[in-house]
């Protein structure tokens, strides 16, 4: 489950949109847990923010807490309200294709006069709003969840490249457009990559065109950031120990970067030269 900050402006101040509002959101205001089985998804929502004036509103039926949900490729889009600052959602699992969008908030619940908070940033101290039916008062990281990934297969290079023949091409091509990297081979080099002898030696094609073609498109990934392959990178990024998503940020570290997503196929390279070399070599 990642969470990214909420990237929308409002003309008028909300808790969790920049420093409009403190004290700002705590770090845990969102939490997140998911099960699920051969038919549904479930997932319990739990939100926090600290706000006395805010809290007040909700006490008094004028604000609630409001989750909407989508899913773009099945044209999924729910709304659910609520006076508790929790939620649990079953969604069938035909129901989602792909990215499952989350966002959370507090909102008007009836029209509010003259609406003002003791925590205001001081370029609004003096002002007061009238607010509308579905105005947000509290904005919560966005999240999202990826159901077309396999998490446990996230480490094998197959779940995210593959090497395919081209008779497009007549050099070796990398297409990072699809849900998956394609290792575009020329019908010649294809016919030689089949070759028992290249199959059996994938340690070699680990350190060569997997490894430059992960490279490549490290270095393209936030234009193509939709894709299967972006979305599962951006994962174990996020999710595994020793990575983080803030060296896609700098070009020296990606080559780097590659190779550890990849587990040192270099060092994979030189183990297997050592194990098939002749003692004449």
């Amino acid at each position: 489950m990642h969470m990214n900050l909420n990237n929308i402006s409002l003309p008028y101040p909300v808790l969790g949109i920049s420093d409009d509002i403190s004290p700002l959101l705590p770090t845990d205001c969102v939490s997140v847990s998911m099960e699920q089985d051969l038919r549904d998804y479930t997932f319990s929502i739990n939100l926090k923010f600290q706000n006395e004036d805010i809290e007040r509103l909700i006490k008094e039926e004028k604000a609630e807490y409001t989750c909407e949900y989508s899913c773009a490729r099945t044209m999924l889009r729910i709304c659910l309200k609520s006076d508790e600052p929790s939620f649990t959602i079953t969604i069938p699992r035909r129901s989602i294709n792909a990215r499952l969008e989350f966002n959370c908030f507090v909102s008007v619940k009836s029209p509010i006069s003259q609406y003002a908070n003791s925590g205001f940033n001081d370029d609004y101290l003096g002002f007061t709003f009238d607010l509308e039916e579905g105005d947000i008062l509290v904005a919560f990281p966005q999240f999202h969840y990826d159901a077309d990934i396999k998490f446990d297969r996230l480490q094998t290079a197959g779940s995210f490249m593959q090497i395919k023949e081209s008779n497009l091409h007549t050099e070796v091509f990398y297409d990072i457009s699809g849900d998956k990297i394609d290792i575009c081979l020329p019908t010649s080099h294809y016919q030689l990559y089949c070759h028992p002898k290249v199959k059996g030696a994938m340690e070699i094609i680990h350190s060569s065109l997997v490894m430059n073609a992960l490279t490549y498109a490290l270095q393209n990934i936030h234009d193509h950031e939709n894709t299967m392959w972006a979305r599962a990178i951006d994962t174990r990024l996020r999710t595994e120990d020793g990575f983080s998503i803030d060296e896609l940020e700098d070009v020296s570290k990606i080559p780097s970067l590659a190779q550890r997503l990849l587990k040192d196929p270099y060092n994979r390279l030189f183990n297997h030269l050592i194990l098939t070399s002749t003692p004449e070599d």
